[in-house]
């Protein structure tokens, strides 16, 4: 036993290692793969005016929650200057994600002045004159759910007289879901055209009037399914004037159907779009008893609800970039990823056994303790955290397998330097472990600060990139430091010991003493 006393690192890290790595194949766990590995959808957002540090981070966390409604794992939202990226891996439905995140103005309650049913793409010429009828709505079929009835006769909104030819849809430019209104267009003190979509197609658009309240009066929102099987969302006022005081207040026009909202119908805008149309049918309500009803699935309800409860953003942006990243490209580029990272490990193991013999072997070894490490840690991190694995993230990992090995070949190179320096192998290990861990020490320093600045001054993949490097770097000190000197000494004890070229080690000199320090050609006169 007493030649065994002092392995006890090495079988607490191997235990340690393959332990965790059985863990995690028993319950499951595996890393989440980013948005440059699974597809997914990503966006810059771009605040149409300047504005502080403290309202940026306010529409990150609002931006953040409206994401993860959708049941999204783990999007990445980060701050590039004033602009924020948005990338969210592996979401199924990306048209739907991408509307969802594009929905950033400010959101708005209008009076429906009229809706216009969809109609053929012509050029046509669209005219609104201020002394015409102000709507004209089929009262046997009331627009509940901001869904355009099929016997609805087109209207006109009151204004001034313009005339224009211009390709329309619906009484607005074609393609109006995929590029949006301008602001302009959009005019919140005064009447607009504005658009209602689904899956970025038009349905139908409506004429409303100048901004009766915005989403800052509302407290939240929730899904809800009624007692016959109905799908409902229910919006909760906040209390005061600034809440549904101001509800109330347009609420009893549309009920009475005033000039101000002839159809009786509230529309509920965000980003220039109408997400719905509700027809208001009492004069006022409470705070926290309103319902909106109609022809909804879940998956509608649950959008408008998500719309009402995240998407008052304290300020407004624009999209400056938005792409799909498709499936197909993330499984190329993680198939590339993978094929670099196993040529690369052939490579280094070939040269390391080539060098170092057993040692190489043992320098492999340690590799496939820190890669059961690294992906027992990463699986827990994905799992718990929602820590995602891009591709930016494996290369830091294969930079990382050259660092490690680095590190076996300090030791090994001390090693060496000290039994061609006349000491035995068995003492040798000690010593040359003493001096080489005190270099690795200081190498792997350096790495976890370049990484810790990589993390700290970048954003997007460049941070997945020091996080796995800094995170390989540390498991590379702590297997060199449990692993690499226990197992050498064990080697050196057996009888792999006696044969030093099995080790990749010069053979070992006769040790000399009594050997005189000085030269037999000098001489000391007085």
């Amino acid at each position: 036993m007493r030649r065994f006393r002092g392995f006890g690192s090495l079988l607490a890290i191997v235990i340690i290692a393959f332990g965790a790595l059985a863990y995690t194949l028993v319950v499951g766990n595996k890393p989440l793969l980013g948005l440059d590995l699974q597809g997914g959808v990503s966006v810059v957002l771009k605040p149409v005016e300047r504005v502080d540090n403290e309202t940026i981070d306010q529409a990150i966390v609002i931006i953040r929650q409206r994401i993860d409604a959708l049941g999204v794992s783990e999007p990445e939202i980060t701050r590039q200057g004033e602009n924020i990226l948005i990338q969210i891996p592996g979401v199924k439905d990306k048209d739907r994600a991408l509307a969802l995140v594009g929905q950033t103005a400010v959101l708005q309650f209008r009076p429906v002045l009229g809706n216009i049913p969809v109609e053929d793409s012509n050029s046509t010429t669209t005219t609104v004159d201020s002394n015409a009828p102000s709507t004209t709505v089929d009262p046997a079929a009331p627009v509940t759910d901001g869904t355009i009835p099929g016997d609805s006769t087109p209207s006109t909104v009151p204004g001034e007289t313009t005339s224009t030819t211009v390709k329309t849809v619906g009484g607005l430019p074609e393609g109006v879901c995929l590029d949006g209104l301008s602001a302009e267009a959009q005019n919140p003190n005064g009447q607009a055209i504005l658009p209602q979509c689904k899956a970025l197609e038009l349905i139908g658009s409506y004429g409303v009037g100048p901004v009766a309240l915005t989403g800052s009066s509302l407290d939240t929102a929730r899904a809800s399914i009624s007692g016959n099987g109905q799908w409902l969302v229910d919006p909760s006022f906040k209390s005061g004037a600034d809440g549904i005081g101001q509800f109330n207040a347009i609420a009893g026009q549309c009920f009475a159907k005033l000039s101000t909202c002839p159809t009786g119908q509230l529309a509920i805008v965000l980003d220039g779009r109408v997400l719905s149309a509700p027809e208001i049918q009492q004069a006022s309500f409470e705070a926290d008893r309103i319902q909106i009803s109609g022809s909804f699935n879940e998956r509608d309800a649950k959008d408008l609800a998500t719309a009402l409860r995240y998407g008052a953003l304290p300020v407004e942006f624009e999209q400056q970039q938005a792409q799909i990243v498709s499936a197909t490209l993330g499984r190329d580029a993680l198939h590339a990823g993978l094929i670099a990272g196993l040529i690369g490990l052939i490579l280094v193991s070939l040269y390391m056994m080539a060098f170092y013999r057993v040692l190489g072997v043992l320098a492999i070894l340690k590799l496939s303790i820190e890669g059961a490490l690294l992906w027992s840690i990463i699986s827990w991190l994905s799992a718990t955290s929602g820590l995602a694995l891009t591709l930016a993230g494996i290369t830091g990992i294969i930079v990382s397998i050259g660092l490690s090995l680095d590190s076996n070949v300090i030791y090994y190179e001390h090693l060496k330097e000290d039994v061609n320096n006349g000491r035995s192998i068995r003492s040798a290990t000690e010593k040359s472990f003493v001096s080489a861990f005190s270099t690795i020490v200081k190498a792997d320093v350096a790495s976890l600060i370049g990484a810790g600045l990589l993390w700290w001054l970048t954003v997007g993949p460049v941070r997945g990139f020091a996080f796995y490097l800094g995170l390989s770097t540390v498991l590379d000190l702590v297997t060199s430091w449990a692993y690499m000197r226990p197992v050498v000494r064990f080697a050196t004890r057996t009888r792999l010991g006696r044969h030093s070229k099995w080790l990749g080690l010069p053979p070992e000199r006769p040790q000399t003493r009594g050997r005189p320090n000085s030269r037999s050609n000098e001489e000391v006169s007085p």
